[in-house]
């Protein structure tokens, strides 16, 4: 049996399955290879590519080194094993493994041709992944351009209705939802973009706090109950009867399960269903399951569906929409988390199973509190918004308005320190893209004053990676919020602030 896997520059350095003969069913899901300094990083295969160097192992039951890799292997009737690295100009891509049912199979004048057939094959799998990179590129700029045109057209319409309807009639409420939906796409799509860029560059800083998987999937599954009722699916959830402690950043495994569900309401008719279960696996594991009888996913697409811009929808219409995205943040904030991602379908129309499996923390109580403490009743706050857009500064200072909080705006850094020093503002709205003195140095020079120092500065910005929100801390920022901003949330957050003058 060979297999031939690529390496993967994710937190677990996952070695992943792409081509395999021989094998029989199952066997490679049934085995987590990595190529770092765990367990599953210590057999020939993980080895190779971390020493760029052939790893034989003659005899699977005599090599204690490899421990506990061989238990797998040694049930299935496999007693050697050779790995060689596919290195292409300087690259380790990944490595061919071969197994053998023979202790001491391998013999040098088989090994030297092994290490030519192995050099052959890193030459033409770099070439077609490259070829597959450029494809793929094109066919997302192209996509890009189709979902970010598409909602502007009915956003222009809604313009145009809402200049000429008259106020509080049935034509503009409707232009008002739509514009509403329209924003709302654009945001997730720009969201998805900004969220793959930071993982793939290491970005992501996780919120982690112990968590019952089970209560998170729970809230997340009613959040979308409504879609599914909308596009005529039902939606079941199986939970088990007890707690599986996990330690995640509860928002982004939301994001996780949120995106499957959107998959699974995506790509099943009406009239179909899908069912979400919550288990635990075998050994220290949670698995979250989201299975759907829908439309499935071709057998060819399987090894690559969780890559960045992967779709099955290639239909002219995209009637489906997306960017194929999606799973690709599924499995990177997974694999973030310490877990693993997997996918079954038998093909086109028979539906598909996505998987989720993640550590259990066995450290964490089970009386851990995870509840937050009451949220602070609403009340009327002293807001400074400091942002050099003219349009963004009155529509903000409109939402803030409404709800009945006192707003002055300011549209440059000095402008915004004469304000706030005779305004005295609980809380401080702050763009850090400003011309000239930019939103830090605004923040600084605030914190400088002693009659500001309890003043709350929220950073209101397009900046959001990971250095970004560093930055704004050191400056003396409270709070980070990336645009645009969500008005229910920064209500939320204007509640949670202390009026302080």
């Amino acid at each position: 049996m060979c297999w031939v896997g690529f390496a993967e520059h994710d937190e677990r350095k996952t070695v992943r399955p792409v081509a395999q003969a021989g094998a029989e069913d199952g066997y490679l899901d049934a085995v987590l290879v990595t190529w770092g300094d765990d367990a599953h990083g210590q057999g020939p295969t993980g080895r190779a590519i971390a020493t760029r160097q052939p790893v034989i192992a003659r005899d699977l039951a005599a090599v204690p080194v490899f421990a506990p890799w061989p238990g797998e292997a040694l049930r299935r009737g496999y007693a050697s094993a050779l790995a060689l690295p596919l290195v292409s100009d300087g690259k380790v891509m990944g490595a061919l493994t071969i197994y053998a049912a023979e202790a001491e199979a391998f013999a040098e004048g088989e090994m030297e041709l092994l290490r030519e057939l192995s050099d052959d094959l890193a030459f033409g799998l770099r070439g077609l992944r490259l070829s597959e990179a450029d494809q793929r590129k094109d066919e997302f700029l192209a996509v890009l351009s189709h979902e970010l045109r598409n909602p502007l057209a009915p956003v222009r319409n809604s313009l145009y209705v809402l200049a000429h309807a008259s106020p509080g009639s049935e034509q503009a409420r409707r232009a008002l939802s739509v514009m509403d939906r329209q924003v709302g796409h654009m945001t997730h799509l720009v969201d998805d973009l900004l969220d793959v860029t930071r993982i793939s560059r290491g970005k992501i800083q996780l919120q982690r706090e112990p968590l019952d998987l089970g209560g998170v999937v729970r809230s997340t599954v009613d959040d979308y109950r409504s879609d599914f009722a909308a596009s005529g699916v039902a939606l079941a959830l199986d939970l088990p009867g007890e707690p599986l402690w996990v330690k995640g950043d509860r928002t982004r495994l939301a994001q996780v399960v949120g995106n499957l569900l959107m998959n699974a309401a995506k790509f099943t008719p009406r009239g179909g269903s899908a069912t979400v279960t919550v288990a635990r696996a075998a050994g220290s594991n949670a698995v979250v399951r989201v299975r759907d009888d829908g439309a499935g996913i071709p057998t060819e697409m399987l090894p690559r569906i969780f890559e960045p811009f992967t779709q099955a929808d290639r239909t002219l219409d995209r009637s489906r929409g997306g960017l194929g995205l999606g799973l690709a943040l599924v499995r990177g904030l997974v694999e973030l988390h310490g877990g693993r991602v997997g996918v079954f379908s038998e093909g086109v129309g028979r539906g598909a199973e996505f998987l989720i499996e993640l550590p259990l923390d066995r450290s964490i109580s089970p009386h851990a509190a995870t509840a937050s403490g009451p949220a602070r009743a609403p009340g009327r706050r002293r807001v400074l918004v400091i942002e050099d857009n003219a349009d963004a500064a009155a529509s903000l200072r409109d939402v803030l308005e409404m709800g009945e909080h006192a707003v002055e705006v300011a549209e440059t850094g000095p402008g915004g320190i004469a304000k706030a020093a005779a305004f005295r503002p609980d809380v401080v709205l702050c763009d850090i893209g400003l011309p000239g003195m930019d939103g830090y140095e605004v923040a600084r020079s605030l914190r400088a004053i002693p009659e500001m120092r309890s003043t709350i500065l929220i950073a209101l910005t397009g900046y959001a990676l990971a250095e970004d929100l560093a930055k704004a801390k050191e400056a003396g920022f409270d709070r980070h919020i990336a645009k645009p901003a969500d008005p229910e949330q920064l209500e939320h957050v204007l509640a949670d602030t202390p009026a302080v003058h």
